[in-house]
């Protein structure tokens, strides 16, 4: 029975490591990250540490060996945002490739609308000065109405309509320029073409007024009258606060044309579009250098709009937390809270303060005393 009662006890204690070893290989098999979870968190701790090359490395290998991923989204989006930060034209028009790559492939994505955010803040970099080409500017144009068109919901949209008249400002400014140039060498057509096309492509211009006295004298120079007192009379109608506005009203008396009324409404408006004039800066030329040469870049308009969208959400949640509870009919009522002579609080719901006379709190203490005292008498009475 002994050797029969030792096998028994072995086979037990066999059993028991076998159970405890599945236990302890299920909790491991359970604790263990999936590896394309793995690859992603290692990536991104790379792009914390600014080793760009390595990053994109993973994020790829990533995409690569994990199709099904649920991560796919984010590793594409990260592999882009790896040359964004890194930054240089170069890696910015990748960044713009990748990020163009994540809409098409990833189109209904709640992060579409910041990678296209991206693309505009990209373009937006590169675009030159309105002296110089406009291929980035046109292209940056181009993105903003795509957005516009693509995510009309989106919180983003009010700062790329912002973006929008930024990028047509210097558009309109390069046309100007060449429109000056071909008036200047008497190309009359072409210059009409060029201030034309800022009327028509570029309505919020701010020397639009510029640009009417501008094909106004075109027209003159090609004995084309009416067509002249016509942008003649929109200076005067609408831009009345314009240098050129006095001018104008010469030039349509010498015509014998009618001069127009002031718009009131129309020229606030146009007021409004003015750009305030930069002010004097002993540094101004040191800063146009740097810019120049590249030393000071132009800013992240995609962090940019983060800031103007997150400033706007927290103006909306103070202003509805200001409106908490109050019902349609209700009237709210501004009161001023003061301590009293006895330093209690005195409320005044006319939002003035009560003045405290302590002669006056005097006077009533001693009526009160008086009052007690009949009141004592008829008592005992």
């Amino acid at each position: 029975m002994r050797p029969f009662f030792k096998r028994a006890v072995l086979l037990y204690v066999m059993a028991g490591l076998a159970a405890c070893g599945g236990q302890k290989g299920a909790k491991l098999q359970q604790s263990v990250i999936p590896p394309d979870k793995t690859l992603y968190q290692n990536g991104t701790e790379l792009l914390r540490k600014s080793r760009y090359t390595e990053a994109r490395l993973v994020f790829q290998t990533l995409i690569r060996t994990y199709p099904g991923s649920d991560l796919q989204a984010d590793a594409y989006l990260a592999t882009g945002d790896s040359y964004y930060q890194e930054g240089g034209t170069e890696n910015l028009l990748l960044a713009e490739d990748q990020y163009k790559n994540f809409i098409i492939f990833f189109p209904t994505n709640p992060r579409a609308p910041d990678a296209q955010m991206k693309v505009i803040a990209i373009l937006m970099r590169e675009m030159n000065s309105p002296d110089r080409d406009s291929h980035y500017t046109k292209e940056a144009e181009g993105e903003i109405n795509r957005f516009l068109t693509m995510y009309p919901n989106s919180d983003f949209v009010p700062v790329a309509k912002q973006y929008l008249d930024i990028v047509q400002e210097n558009l309109a400014l390069g046309d100007l320029g060449v429109g000056d140039y071909y008036a200047h060498g008497k190309n009359y057509l072409g210059a009409e073409g060029r201030y034309k096309g800022i009327t028509e492509g570029y309505l919020h211009f701010s020397k639009m007024d510029e640009v009417y006295f501008k094909l106004a004298q075109t027209y003159q120079k090609m004995e084309r009258t009416d067509e002249a007192a016509r942008y003649l009379g929109l200076i005067v109608g609408g831009y009345p606060f314009s240098k050129y506005s006095d001018v104008a009203k010469e030039e349509l008396q010498k015509m014998g044309k009618p001069i127009p009324a002031v718009n009131a409404e129309l020229a606030a408006q146009n007021q409004s579009l003015v750009k305030p004039a930069a002010p004097f800066s002993p540094l101004r030329p040191f800063i146009d250098f740097a810019e120049a040469i590249g030393f000071k870049g132009p800013p992240d308009r995609y962090e940019e709009a983060k800031r103007i969208v997150e400033a706007n959400r927290a103006e909306a949640a103070a202003a509805a937390a200001g409106q908490e509870g109050v019902k349609p009919g209700d009237v709210l009522i501004n009161a001023t809270i003061t301590k009293g002579p006895d330093d209690k609080a005195v409320v005044n719901p006319n939002g003035t303060q009560q003045k405290t006379d302590k002669k006056d709190d005097k006077k009533q203490d001693d009526k009160k005393q008086v009052v007690k005292k009949q009141d004592d008498k008829t008592i005992k009475k």
